[in-house]
């Protein structure tokens, strides 16, 4: 599989799929034997397990049962106490027999299923346990680095990191352009990062905070007495009421969980565009949808003819890629065509159109000089970390299902976030120089100082009167030896009670103040201190080269010289945390 990957669509469907899905069964096969565990044992247990949760779940219906029969016995027992009292003391009789019989032959009875339901419980318990022991050691082979060895082996050309390291950052920002400023009112949830074909990427999640609007409303009911004369001409006083109903729109804190895969190559340098989902790409063939691709077509045509001949925007031959892909605020013409050969065009159109293998047209696309961005509809939502303990169960049977399906579609959603990158010959020819003299990268970087913070939990930061979600932003202090001191802010907001009068006229003809109840979210911040620590004595970025590993302490060292037990840190991703302030 080391072949360029110049037709994404159908490498996918035709060969990539399988393989991947061979790749990661094999591998989980391997985890297990290497593990030892006993497969055959684990599925007796796992089988007496679920044989003792039914016959629990049996048991303990059973109780409610017989307690529900128990209440209707106090039921009947006042009833019987009523008509005693109200009619004639023979009904004593009665209640004292019902109590008696609750007493003296209910209560045994439950207290006997109830008995027998907490016994099949701690079995189940325990059963669970055994089961837990004889997966303990394949539980604990899954680690953070299986997703990148799984898609190493099936696209040799998509390497990715052990996690996302300052040299990183850095070398995008000054061979590509990259600016921080997209992450202002941001937060990292999670980022993949590495080469594909020796160009920089980085697949992430994050949390984006802004200022919205929210309306509250409030209402007020006015009463009043009028005086009405009826047919006779007599006078009467008559008694009506209106709600009056008011409202006001206040500031109000806005997230949202956003998906982005940033890339960068050197190729077309000055070309800039951007292009968003078209409605044309889902049509299948017919009259109707013809001639509505049409039509976009002569659009694109006559907003060619408005343009001065040598400036601005040019209609590729290829027609139906214009209108699909739409990209009509290019601005070099010359590098546009330089990317989007006839066969990228070919590509991206299949791309859009398929509704079968892939995730059709759900995509944004932006290109501003070295950098692309593509933001995937598919990628919303989705859990992209491949966090080991996700797989770690108690039940061989259900961890391999788990692991096999989990990896296959996070494959297929990865890998159609580069399809729009990967269907671009250009960028997979274009490796840039300095990925052959790439060395050794130390360091991690902000980006993965948030991720591990939002992992660890934002309400391990948060002010303690915050009642919104946090977006946690870190600054690194220093860094010696492999370890280093993170501040983590998290920044949200409480919330005052606030009430606002509206001034509004009633049908008494008076007017009214109505209330309404509002909050104002007012800005808390609080800061925290956190350590992290590589755990291998070196690490290296994705790439073709070996490089000398330099000497580094232990990480259990550096925790201990803050006090902290290395049982309180988090590992995560070739790298070691834990709250020190």
């Amino acid at each position: 599989m080391t072949e360029d990957l110049y037709e994404p669509l159908g490498q996918y469907e035709v060969s990539l799929r399988d393989a991947h899905r061979k790749h990661t069964a094999d591998f989980f096969e391997e985890l297990v034997r290497t593990s030892g565990v006993d497969e055959a044992l684990n599925a007796k247990t796992a089988r007496e397990i679920r044989d003792l949760e039914k016959r629990a779940k049996t048991s303990g219906a059973t109780v409610r049962w017989w307690k529900r029969l128990r209440i209707a016995g106090f039921g009947a027992i006042a009833a019987t106490l009523y008509l005693a009292y109200s009619q004639h003391p023979a009904w004593l009789a009665g209640a004292a027999a019902l109590l008696v019989g609750i007493l003296f032959w209910l209560n045994p009875v439950i207290k006997t299923a109830s008995d027998r339901a907490d016994s099949l419980a701690k079995a189940r318990a325990e059963k669970e346990a055994e089961a837990w022991r004889q997966m303990a050691t394949l539980n604990s082979l899954f680690d953070w680095d299986i997703f990148a060895k799984l898609v190493s082996k099936t696209v040799p050309k998509i390497e990715l990191d052990p996690y996302f390291t300052n040299a990183r950052l850095t070398n995008l920002h000054q061979s590509y352009g990259w600016s921080d400023a997209f992450n202002q009112g941001r937060s990292v949830m999670f980022a993949h990062t590495g080469l594909v074909s020796g160009n920089p990427f980085i697949m992430a999640q994050t949390l984006r905070h802004w200022i919205g609007a929210k309306t509250y409303s409030g209402s007020l009911t006015i009463h009043w007495t009028e005086v009405v004369r009826d047919s006779n001409g007599r006078t009467n006083s008559v008694s009506r009421s209106q709600t009056l109903r008011a409202s006001v729109t206040k500031p109000f804190p806005e997230y949202q969980t956003e998906s982005i895969l940033i890339y960068g190559n050197q190729a077309a340098p000055d070309l800039s565009f951007s292009r968003q989902p078209s409605s044309l790409s889902g049509l299948d063939d017919g009259l109707i949808n013809n001639w509505r691709k049409s039509q976009a077509i002569k659009k694109l045509e006559a907003k060619a003819r408005k343009l001065a001949a040598g400036s601005g925007f040019t209609p590729m031959a290829n027609r139906e890629f214009d209108a699909l892909f739409a990209a009509g605020d290019r601005d070099h013409e010359v590098q546009f065509r330089m990317l989007f050969t006839p066969l990228a065009q070919q590509e991206i159109v299949k791309i859009l159109k398929d509704k079968a293998i892939g995730f059709g047209d759900n995509f944004t696309f932006k290109k501003i000089r070295k950098i692309n961005v593509v933001e995937p509809a598919h990628l919303v939502g989705a859990d992209i970390s491949a966090a080991p303990e996700m797989f770690r169960f108690y039940d061989l049977a259900v961890a391999r299902a788990r692991f096999n399906d989990y990896h296959n579609a996070l494959f297929k959603a990865f890998y159609f976030a580069f399809a729009p990158i990967l269907a671009i010959p250009l960028y997979q020819q274009h490796r840039p120089a300095e990925d052959i003299y790439a060395g050794v990268i130390q360091g991690s970087c902000f980006w993965e100082h948030e991720a591990i913070a939002n992992y660890m939990g934002e309400r391990c930061f948060a002010h303690p009167d915050c009642i919104t979600r946090n977006v946690l932003k870190t600054v690194s202090q220093e860094s010696q030896n492999g370890a280093q001191r993170v501040n983590v802010t998290a920044y949200g907001y409480r919330g005052d009670d606030r009430v606002d009068y509206i001034s509004m006229r009633g049908d008494d003809g008076r007017t009214h103040e109505v209330p309404v109840h509002w909050v104002d979210y007012i800005p808390v911040n609080r800061t925290s201190e956190l350590l992290v620590c590589h755990e291998t004595p070196a690490s290296t970025l994705a790439t073709s080269e070996e490089a000398s590993p330099q000497p580094q302490s232990s990480w259990r060292g550096h925790f201990a010289q803050h006090g902290v037990s290395p049982e309180n840190a988090i590992a995560r991703r070739s790298l070691f945390a834990a709250l020190i302030r």
